[in-house]
Formats: C-alpha cells, structure tokens, sequence
C-alpha cells in the first residue's frame, strides 16, 4: 500500500466514513475528519484524528480547509442520501464535490480524490442482468440523478488533467454499525428489541421479492483504500460481490441467528413495489486493477450488524 501518508476524510461520521478511518488509522495515515458544523456524531471520532466541521457546499471554507491540512488524498464521502429534495441533493452531491475539487485543484500538488458512487446511478436493468462499468446510466431516483452528476463533476476533473480523480460505485451496502434506515439494521435492531423482551417476537417486513448485490462495509473501504493506490484516475469501478442475493435471504439469515423464534410478518407501510427488483455488479474491473475481493461472507457480515445492534441495545 501507500507510504504513510495525510488522509482527508469528509463525511466522515458516516456509515462508511468510521469505517474507513478505522482503516487508515490502522494503516499509521495521518488522518484528518471531516463533518458538518453541529455534527453530535464528531464526539465519537477516535482522539487520534484532527477534526475540522466545515459546510461542503461553502466552496471558501472548503477551499481553507484543503488548504490548511495539504492532503496527499481526500476521500469524499460527505453527500446527501434519504432525501427525495432534489435541490438539497444537487446542492450537496453535486456543488459540494465541485468545491472540493476545485480546492484540491488549486494545490501545487493535488491530491487524488477518492469518490464513492452509488449502483442507484445504474437505475432500471433487465433481470439477471448483470451491471459493468460501461452500462448505460439510467437512474429513476432524485438520489441517483445527484449521484451521476456528481460522478462526471468528478470525472471531468481527471479527463482535463486538473485532479486525480477515482470513483469507487459501491453497491448495497451492509455490515456493523449499519443505522436502522437500511435493511440489515432495520431488521437487526427489531431483532435486539425482541431479545431484550421490549417488542413482541415479531419481525415487521417490507418487499423480499428484490434481489441485490451485498458488500460489507469493511470490504468497501478496504476497496476505496485500493483504489486510491492502483485505480486510473478518470476510471470507474464497480465495487460489488457479483453475488445477487434476495432480500428474503437476508431477513432469513437474521432471523436464524436469533436467540429466540421470531416471526415474520408483512408490514403494510413497508409493502412498496421495488422500482429496481434486480441489481446486481459485475466486480471484473476492480479486481483485475487492484486485486480487490470481498473478504467477508454475507453470514458473517449479517451476525455482526445483529452483534452490533445488540450491543447498541443494551448501552440505550
């Protein structure tokens, strides 16, 4: 991997951003977070981490902040994602990278910049339809419209020469620390709530039909890590098992590493039509470029978001 080095990280009291620092702290980087003014979640950065709270979308206070830490490489991972505002996204997805890239290009030497995209920028595919790099961008969501023109505000930085710019697209995403807006913590922390005897033993379920493409957390970082150090920039790489799974599987999986019966029962509010009811990646290209692979089986990543949740349970 890269010589020690100075780390960026925005967004970094994300999901994937605790993760990924864990990483590059692991790694001996010198690691700089980023998050929001106002962030609660900055109290819980690890103390070995310099933290700066600046809004993405105020192109002079991102410009001071790239400024002042002079990183070797920024992972951008500050974004918008539950929102159906297509304004906020745009403004936030899409303007706050284009601040950071031209922060990054106003260097002497600009960092590479690491950008994390999303399967939603793929949208609708035939089933078992298998999604490369090179298939055609046809996103149906607010969410993934923000995220395709975040991906080429990116791209066209590298294509002139301006900055390094490498994007990861990360399909679904799964694995501990996983919030309860997303599948697997949904799931698991109703599951918690039912061993600690504070819900019926009753699991409340939206659509299984959807089949998916799960990687766990830990995986995607260590790719992102990856791709900073062998992916071209200009590129995308899918970032994926390859494996379609059916949501039913996951809920499944959870409810067989219960430590009591569980029944699972269809929620009505959560009984929405998938508007993608197959999606899955083809991980040809990362790993021919950087030998990425997932290191974690489903099972194994299912047992610690239920773990985790756990744990988050008691300490409440």
């Amino acid at each position: 991997m890269n010589g020690a080095a100075t780390v960026l990280v925005t967004g970094a009291t994300g999901f994937v951003g605790q993760h990924l620092l864990a990483w590059l702290l692991a790694q001996d980087h010198t690691v700089v977070a980023h998050s929001i003014p106002g962030d609660p979640l900055a109290a819980t950065l690890p103390p070995t981490v310099r933290y700066v709270a600046r809004d993405v979308t105020d192109a002079e206070a991102v410009r001071q902040m790239v400024e002042e830490v002079a990183p070797n490489v920024i992972f951008h991972l500050a974004g918008l994602v539950q929102s159906h505002d297509v304004q906020r996204l745009l403004t936030i997805n899409v303007l706050g990278t284009e601040a950071v890239l031209r922060a990054a290009r106003s260097l002497a030497s600009p960092p590479t910049v690491v950008i994390p995209g999303s399967a939603s920028e793929y949208g609708v595919l035939d089933d078992g339809v298998f999604i490369t790099e090179e298939t055609p961008l046809k996103p149906i969501s607010a969410y993934g419209v923000s995220k395709v023109a975040q991906t080429l505000t990116g791209l066209s930085y590298a294509w002139r020469g301006e900055v390094p710019v490498v994007v990861g697209r990360i399909f679904n995403i799964t694995g501990p620390g996983e919030p309860d807006k997303m599948l697997g913590g949904a799931m698991a922390s109703q599951i918690a709530a039912i061993e600690a005897g504070d819900r019926p033993p009753v699991l409340h379920v939206g659509n299984l039909t959807p089949y998916r493409d799960y990687v766990d957390v830990r995986d995607a970082v260590r790719a992102l890590a990856m791709l900073w150090e062998k992916g071209k920039s200009g590129e995308v790489y899918n970032i994926c098992s390859g494996q379609p799974v059916q949501v039913q599987h996951i809920v499944d999986t959870l409810v067989g590493l219960a430590r009591c019966p569980i029944a699972v029962e269809p929620d009505p509010d959560r009984q929405r039509p998938s508007d993608i009811p197959f999606c899955a990646g083809n991980p040809a290209r990362i790993h021919d470029a950087t030998g990425w692979t997932p290191a974690y089986t489903l099972k194994r990543t299912l047992a610690d978001v239920l773990d985790g949740w756990r744990t988050a349970y008691a300490r409440r």
